[in-house]
């Protein structure tokens, strides 16, 4: 549901992503905002004109 609406909106579905991390794993954690921190720094800056 929450890709078919970033899609709606005009936004690049690769910027959303869930990761089930426990409070007992925080290198799990920190591997997950890592990872996503990467992927959204190669998508670049969001285009507010075309997300619009």
């Amino acid at each position: 549901m929450i890709v078919e609406l970033l899609e709606d909106f005009g936004y690049d579905n690769d910027r959303f992503g869930i990761s089930w991390v426990s409070s007992a794993e925080p290198d799990k954690f920190v591997k997950a905002v890592t990872e996503m921190t990467e992927r959204v720094r190669k998508l670049g800056p969001i285009n507010e004109a075309q997300a619009a």
